[in-house]
């Protein structure tokens, strides 16, 4: 059993951590509201490949919503008490939990993991405060819980007016969340998943069909630093041209950049994921082959697009095991593309290995921990010769 400490320093303030119990029982943690000056960090993203749409055009009205519901979004007096609810306090999560949780915002973040909580803890404690200050805005309460149930049902904080889940990309795994949490929730509650190669129409089942109309893609990169997130619809998707306009104007109130796949359109891999699939799938090809090393490869990326990191890097940060599962539903859904040689060698060289990337616990992945360190000071050696550059000029 892994033992918490009884307090965690917050910059400019501080919250009581409740002892930890065991894992069987609800864990509840709440970051207090600070404020920093810190500064926050930033990079870039990357692109190419053709996935082709289930939907040419967009279907009849009657084929969108064959149980059309009223939505009707909260009112701000609402989202002033009623948290964003995260499921999952991995990478992904704890990140965009500290997004949401910026201007004043409440968050819940649910994980059944202790050790996950923890981790995410340290995470947000350190990040939050330097994205409000970056953004000029106060940070709010982060409520951290293992009780999936407090959290949808209001007893974490009050109920939430969106849950976005975070889970790894296993589709049961997915289907019995969102179907456990459902049952808590109220019936104007946004059913959002990150998920990166499942469109949430495959989610669709887990719910009744009187909560299908609420269920949206929320696609996420890697916040705060990147920014833009992918929004798409479901063929039950109710009010869309009620709910989508709200949910891009929430997100860009705490910095982000909405882009909105039209309503109707089915894609797996949104957009962005559909060129980036493209990229990875040559890139680790390249490398198996011994066609040239991630180096090498990141090397040339990073000098044609002017990027500040290669594909190999990239990958190392969202971690080996994710990139290879993603990988494994798009093969799934469209076999010609013929990477199943690549995801083999992918789980035998690296995953099995626990060569995952940042998250594994040697943090080696295509690169080992030391070259990425190194990368990192390259790239500071370089930011610092711009800057003094531009101060002789």
């Amino acid at each position: 059993m892994m033992a918490l400490p009884t307090q965690l320093a917050v910059r400019g303030s501080s919250a009581l951590l409740t002892p930890a119990g065991a894992y069987t029982a609800p864990h509840l943690l709440t970051i207090a509201k600070c404020i920093s000056t810190c500064p926050a960090l930033r990079p870039a993203a990357l692109g190419r490949r053709p996935f082709s749409t289930t939907a040419p055009s967009a279907p009849a009205e009657s084929v969108l919503a064959p149980y059309h519901i009223t939505w009707s979004p909260p009112s701000e007096s609402d989202l002033s008490v009623r948290p964003v609810l995260v499921i999952g306090a991995g990478n992904l999560g704890r990140r965009i939990a500290t997004v949401w949780a910026s201007n004043s915002r409440p968050v819940v973040l649910y994980d059944s993991s202790l050790a996950a909580l923890a981790s995410a803890t340290e995470y947000i404690t350190d990040s939050l405060a330097s994205y409000c200050a970056l953004r000029s805005t106060h940070p709010g309460h982060v409520t951290t819980t293992t009780s999936l149930q407090s959290a949808a049902d209001g007893n974490a904080e009050a109920t939430p007016w969106m849950i976005i889940d975070c889970l790894p990309e296993d589709l049961e795994l997915k289907k019995r969340a969102l179907a456990e949490v459902n049952q808590h929730l109220k019936d104007d509650c946004i059913l959002a998943t990150n998920s990166a190669s499942f469109r949430a129409e495959l989610l669709s089942d887990a719910v009744p069909e009187t909560a299908r109309g609420r269920l949206v893609n929320t696609h996420y990169f890697i916040p705060p630093r990147n920014r833009m997130v992918e929004i798409m619809s479901t063929t039950h998707t109710c009010e869309a041209e009620t709910m989508f306009p709200f949910l891009a104007e929430q997100m860009r109130r705490v910095g982000l950049e909405p882009v909105i796949v039209p309503p109707g359109l089915q894609s797996t891999g949104f957009v962005f994921n559909r060129v980036w699939a493209a990229v990875k799938r040559e890139t680790l090809a390249v490398v198996k082959e011994g066609v040239a090393t991630p180096k090498d490869v990141d090397a040339l990326f990073r000098d044609f697009f002017h990027a500040g990191k290669g594909p190999c890097e990239r990958m190392d940060e969202v971690g080996l095991d994710r990139i290879m599962e993603v990988e494994k539903v798009y093969l799934e859904e469209r076999p010609e593309l013929g990477s199943q040689s690549v995801v083999e060698w992918l789980g035998k060289e690296y995953v099995s290995k626990g060569k995952l990337g940042e998250k594994g616990s040697s943090g080696d992945g295509l690169f080992s921990k030391q070259e990425r360190e190194e990368l990192k000071t390259m790239r500071r050696l370089h930011k610092q010769v711009e800057v003094e550059e531009t101060e002789g000029a």
